[in-house]
């Protein structure tokens, strides 16, 4: 067995002196948050606020009602260009099954929506058709509502495996981890917009933007309905430009899928999800796996 110490970043030869197999790398050469340089002992405590980087356990999430959860800090620059090219990167590699949850999230879409209009009553007044809501229409819309936060919460979930470096199937996107708090915040926030677009609409959109991130937390990181959305505002605060940004890229994407005679949008939509988890993973330390690398 040589006496050369291994390189920074090199895992140590195992017993019978065979090096084990590399882990993949993660996107961008970055080093994986976290990591200890060579020679010095990983720092003694509770580990960072996060995901665990490629190679280690996963967290257990956190139970509902935790404690507060530390500050980020601040996130490098985030390129939403380069978030767009490795949200293309992920699609390409598995895009049977994100066109078939696709095709099944416009299709619900539809079905809700021509369910509610069609148990809306329509009255006539001079020359023009009043639609009103009426508590079988109310209902449907509640119960579509519900479903849509359901594949909202799907898409997000599968985005993020793909920034660890996992192969998509459609499997995926039956497999939500901490779906009862997503919903629960999902409700939340609809009520809190409702509100305030009441009030002249710019508080609702407000609330919105705040909360761009609350249904990854929700997922990712495994809090509570309360602290997801809590940690969006705080996120958001800290990476106000970004948040934006992407949020206007992702209108523009959607926009353009829609012009490619609506069949773009069956490509918009899972770049939007893919691109998405990128730019939360960058903003909050969190690993960047280059797509497939992990199996």
């Amino acid at each position: 067995m040589s006496n050369v110490p291994p390189s920074p970043g090199e895992i140590p030869p195992g017993p019978s002196g065979q090096q084990p197999p590399a882990s993949p790398p993660p996107y961008g050469q970055q080093p994986p948050t976290g990591q200890a340089p060579y020679g010095q002992q990983p720092p003694v405590g509770p580990p960072p606020y996060g995901p665990p980087t490629y190679g280690q356990p996963p967290h257990a999430p956190l139970p509902a009602g935790s404690a507060p959860v530390p500050a980020f800090p601040p996130a490098p620059p985030v390129s939403i260009g380069e978030a767009f090219r490795y949200a293309w990167e992920g699609f390409k590699l598995d895009p049977l099954p994100w066109l078939i949850a696709t095709l099944v999230a416009v299709v619900v879409s539809g079905i809700g929506e021509s369910l509610e209009s069609s148990l809306r009553t329509d009255t006539q007044w001079m020359d023009v058709t009043i639609s009103s809501a009426t508590p079988a229409s109310g209902f449907v819309n509640l119960v579509f509502s519900i479903v849509g936060y359901v594949i909202g919460a799907a898409f997000i979930q599968t985005a993020l495996r793909v920034t660890d470096g996992r192969r998509v199937t459609f499997a995926d996107f039956t497999t939500i981890p901490n779906l009862l708090q997503a919903l629960l915040a999902a409700v939340i926030l609809g009520l809190a917009v409702g509100i305030g677009l009441l009030l002249l609409v710019i508080p609702g959109l407000i609330i919105q933007v705040l909360a761009a991130w609350y249904l990854h937390l929700a997922l990712d990181r495994g809090l509570s309905a309360v602290d997801a959305l809590r940690v969006s505002v705080q996120l958001v605060t800290q990476n106000l430009g970004t948040t934006i940004l992407f949020g206007l890229a992702a209108v523009g994407v959607l926009i353009l899928g829609l012009l490619a005679l609506f069949v773009g949008v069956f490509v918009a939509i899972p770049l939007i999800a893919i691109a998405s988890a990128f730019v939360f993973r960058r903003l909050t330390g969190g690993p960047v796996m280059v797509p497939g690398s992990a199996g």
